[in-house]
């Protein structure tokens, strides 16, 4: 599997804006001879959506988008950050999720599972927690979806990326919307390949960049191999 990592600057509220970079990005992915594209988190609403998830029609939109990305996945596997209906848990019936378009089809999502509630963030206000993670397959490889903070394991009592490596992930794919700060680059390195180490998996970390609203996105994307060594960046 050849993958491209699309570290896009998405602006909040543009949903077809955003989805125009996706197909942009995943077009010139599949010229370059890639297999696969992952994009950041909520790469459709940009992140953070806030309370613009309280409109549902912002969200009936937003899945027209993301329908509307089938036909270029006919080209090229997509994975792409976006909200979800779920089932209600919590007095909560969304979830942020890691969406697998290919072959034309939606083949796959995975809820996120640690949703922070510190510093800038407020997930737990929007969103419901995945209650299982599952691997997929896409072109015969099994494949682990992760997002953001599904890797920032310490304080949880959950480790999504242990979880998928144990059902047999050759893979795992984190899709971030992370924010920088003085360290944070370095930070996000040392903890992804000590996670990728520790349950002998590579991982492709995808990261935003851009501005929005107070927050500021480094991207800094990269890909860890399973013995923690950072191939490409």
């Amino acid at each position: 599997m050849r993958i491209a990592i699309a570290q896009i600057n998405p602006t909040v509220g543009d949903l077809a804006g955003n989805r125009r970079l996706v197909e942009e990005s995943a077009v010139k992915a599949a010229a370059a001879g890639a297999t696969l594209v992952l994009f950041p988190e909520l790469a459709l609403t940009g992140y953070p959506p806030m309370d613009l998830l309280e409109r549902r029609g912002f969200v009936d939109d937003q899945l027209r988008e993301l329908e509307a990305l089938l036909p270029v996945s006919q080209k090229i596997a997509i994975a792409v950050g976006a909200v979800l209906p779920t089932e209600r848990r919590g007095g909560k019936s969304l979830a942020n999720a890691a969406v697998l378009l290919a072959g034309g089809k939606r083949v796959a999502a995975q809820a996120k599972t640690l949703l922070p509630t510190y510093d800038v963030f407020d997930e737990k206000r929007y969103f419901a927690p995945a209650e299982r993670r599952a691997v997929t397959q896409i072109g015969g490889s099994p494949l682990g979806l992760t997002i953001c903070e599904d890797g920032w394991t310490v304080g949880y009592d959950s480790d999504p990326t242990g979880d998928l490596a144990q059902q047999g992930a050759a893979l795992v794919l984190n899709l971030s919307a992370s924010p920088w700060h003085v360290g944070k680059p370095a930070e996000r390195r040392a903890l992804f390949a000590a996670l990728a180490r520790r349950h002998r998996v590579p991982i492709a970390f995808c990261n935003q960049v851009g501005g929005n609203d107070e927050l500021v996105f480094d991207g800094g994307s990269f890909f860890v191999d399973a013995q923690g060594e950072i191939r490409a960046s």
